[in-house]
Parts: C-alpha cells; sequence; structure tokens
C-alpha cells in the first residue's frame, strides 16, 4: 500500500498567517554516474557553469482539508528554467491539492489532484517534488511505496526504503545524513512476479537522496532524474539556508 507522507516539521515559527517558511538553496550539476538511459544529456542542458534549485516550504499545523503544505521550487540551469508551485491538504496525512509548473515561456501546466477525472490513488505527488515532501517521512529501514506524478496520464508506483548514516561534505558544510533509495516498480511494466523482482532490485536503476537525521531532516543531497527515468539527472547540494 502506498503510504501517505506526514507533515514535515520546520524549524521556524509561524509567521501572522499561521505558516512557517524555510527556504534551501542547492547547487545543480550533472549526476556524475548516470544510471539511467537517457536521450538527454544534462551537459547540454546545464553547460558548464553550476545551476541552482531554490525550494521554499511552508507548513502550518495540518487542520481537516485545509492547505497544510505550501511548495515552491525553482530550477535555473543553463538556459533551463523551471519553476513548480504546489500544495498539499490535510486529510490524515498529505493529499496532493494543485500543480503549477512553468517551463521558462514555452509551457504551463496546471494539475488539479483534488477535482481530477483520474481516479489517482492518496498517496500520489509530483515526481520532481518527492524528496521535499518525504522529510518527514520515518527512515526506520522499511519499505515503502508511493506513486510519482509525472502528467495526469502517467504516473508510476515507486519504493523507497533507508539505507546508511555517513557524514557528507557538502557546500553548507558537513552534515550526519541517512542514506534513502528510491526505485522504480518493474510490475508497472511487466509482471515478473515476487522472486525476480527481489533478484532485480540490486540491478534497477535508483534515486539517491540524503535527509540531514538532525531535525528538520532537510534534504542535504540528491542525486537521480530531475522527473521519471529518461530525464536529465542532476546532483543537488544543498549550497544555503534562509528563513
Amino acid at each position: 500500500m502506498e503510504a501517505l507522507f506526514p507533515l514535515p516539521t520546520l524549524s521556524v515559527a509561524p509567521g501572522p498567517d499561521g505558516f512557517a517558511s524555510e527556504t534551501l538553496v542547492y547547487r545543480v550539476t550533472p549526476r556524475p554516474k548516470p544510471k539511467f538511459h537517457t536521450v538527454i544529456d544534462p551537459r547540454r542542458v546545464f553547460g558548464d557553469t553550476p545551476g541552482t534549485y531554490t525550494v521554499t516550504t511552508r507548513v502550518r499545523a495540518a487542520a481537516h482539508g485545509d492547505v497544510a503544505l505550501e511548495l515552491f521550487s525553482t530550477l535555473k540551469a543553463g538556459t533551463l528554467e523551471i519553476e513548480d508551485r504546489f500544495d498539499c491538504v490535510w486529510r490524515g496525512g498529505l493529499h496532493p491539492g494543485r500543480l503549477t509548473r512553468t517551463t521558462g515561456g514555452a509551457r504551463k501546466e496546471h494539475a488539479d489532484f483534488i477535482d481530477s477525472p483520474y481516479p489517482f490513488p492518496a498517496a500520489t505527488y509530483p515526481d520532481v517534488l518527492i524528496p521535499f515532501l518525504m522529510r518527514g517521512q520515518r527512515r526506520d529501514g522499511q519499505r515503502r511505496s508511493l506513486c510519482a506524478w509525472t502528467s495526469d496520464r502517467f504516473i508510476a508506483r515507486v519504493y523507497y526504503e533507508s539505507r546508511e548514516r555517513k557524514v557528507l561534505h557538502l557546500p553548507v558544510g558537513s552534515l550526519s545524513a541517512t542514506e534513502v533509495w528510491m526505485y522504480p516498480d518493474l510490475n508497472d511494466w511487466v509482471s515478473l512476479g515476487g522472486v525476480l523482482t527481489k533478484l532485480a532490485k540490486p540491478l534497477l536503476p535508483r534515486y539517491e537522496m540524503w535527509f540531514e537525521d538532525a531535525a528538520p531532516h532537510r534534504v542535504a543531497k540528491f542525486e537521480g532524474s530531475y522527473g521519471p527515468p529518461g530525464a536529465p539527472e542532476v546532483l543537488l547540494e544543498l549550497l544555503r539556508v534562509e528563513t
């Protein structure tokens, strides 16, 4: 079963509107060792200069049916600029609300998960925002699943599980963090059965993310496709924290 995410806790006091707010700024470079096959070379997308990825999270005490979390992200790399604005409502867990995605001046998309004509599973979240919604999730070694949304006509089940702790040396400084793997469910495309799926797991391409062990468990580092498998693969490293 897919698990709804809990509400993350930020280390800042709420403002007059009831929201606590935090902004994380990351350095963006192509992933050093790609794990997915893709026709889009991230080096051509990002150029020779590191980009930036800014994620602002706004959280307020959850009330039934109200917007409990707002996430704003902007990726700037080379000539590429993508902006996402997403909110979640609280119904015993974070349910997706609405998403607006703007890609430069070329494309603008809207997705309404509340009034969607498609019967999405409850734990369905936009693919590139998943790590930043996971920061309140338990990291106890148990395998859990969710559905990653790429468009209204394409979602995929993915699994995630915590691995080992390590000290990361990042632009923001040294942090103790727990690694989390996220990988696709191949049974979405072809039925392999339990035994073959277990044998294939070490060979599956995966996303790797590290959450700082200390509260508020920010995303310290991420390696994976910026989107579904086949999208350009990036490395995000925490550069600074703004509140």
